[in-house]
């Protein structure tokens, strides 16, 4: 009897931790077919397209300096990345990226009449959705963050005291802030556009209203900076920028709150995503 009551608890047991088991089978399945198609199918081209463009940047400096004697020292070039990372690769390739990668997600699946094909499979349209979303995080930190790293490499190749500048200096410290603040950008923003993505039918029209209101943010009283991605990330920059004569200021939020409360508004994001999923319906017709 004894022994039996040991095998029927073990069974229970057994049964408990199998669905565990296998959903994180089914995951990783799909994140793996999900990532051939963000890697090696047409849709990184975009991605690819975007990351590019920092690294025109170090390139007119590497043609300037052929012909030029260099002009500029590590303290110009500090401030001048910090200003291009601020300006340009977080509030506007990261921010497109996040639009072009986790904005038409599902949208994306309908257009190209594949969506049913995961409907109709014996997995739960929850880890769906989950595996989409680390795919688009992986695609975008992986290519976003190596941009900034060769970008920010490729700044200081060039100037007289580069090589100071990471070995001595604090130029290893920067990189990994700077690497930071990308992979928590892709993982904000593709949350919040995953979950527009179930909202709303076409993303532009959020989408430009969120850049509006992520750019604008100096200008926005201390309790409204709150709800904005951008007020958690800056202050996680090594460099920090004026924002301006016109900015409100306001306290900054501590790395040992930014962090953790970006990672707990993603999960929120991609939770009420998992939910919206469940009541998802397929439709091929035409517009």
């Amino acid at each position: 009897m004894v022994t039996r009551s040991v095998s029927a608890r073990s069974d229970r047991s057994d049964s408990r931790r199998l669905p565990w088991a296998f959903w994180r089978r089914q995951l990783l399945a799909i994140l793996r077919l999900e990532l051939r198609k963000s890697f090696f199918g047409g849709r990184g081209i975009g991605l690819y397209l975007l990351a590019l463009l920092p690294l025109a940047i170090p390139f007119l400096m590497w043609v300037r300096l052929f012909f030029h004697e260099p002009d500029t020292d590590v303290a110009a070039t500090t401030t001048a990345f910090a200003w291009m990372y601020q300006y340009f690769i977080l509030h506007f390739l990261v921010f497109l990226g996040c639009i072009f990668v986790f904005g038409n997600v599902m949208r994306r699946e309908v257009l190209d009449r594949t969506l049913h094909y995961y409907f109709l499979s014996p997995v739960r349209r929850e880890l769906i959705v989950a595996a989409k979303y680390l795919t688009g995080a992986l695609a975008t930190t992986l290519v976003f963050g190596l941009s900034t790293v060769v970008t920010f490499v490729a700044m200081y190749v060039v100037q007289p005291g580069g090589e100071v500048f990471f070995t001595r200096g604090p130029g290893l410290g920067h990189l990994a802030a700077y690497l930071l603040v990308t992979v928590l950008g892709c993982i904000g923003y593709g949350a919040m556009f995953l979950a527009f993505g179930f909202f709303f039918r076409s993303p532009i029209i959020p989408a430009l209203a969120l850049f509006g209101w992520e750019f604008l943010h100096s200008l926005l009283p201390p309790l409204l900076k709150k709800i904005t991605v951008i007020h958690y990330l800056l202050p996680l920059c090594p460099v920090p920028l004026s924002q301006g004569p016109l900015a409100i200021l306001s306290d900054a939020p501590s790395p040992w709150v930014a962090i953790p409360g970006l990672l707990i508004l993603s999960i929120l994001l991609v939770a009420v995503s998992t939910l919206r999923v469940r009541k998802m319906e397929i439709s091929y017709e035409e517009d």
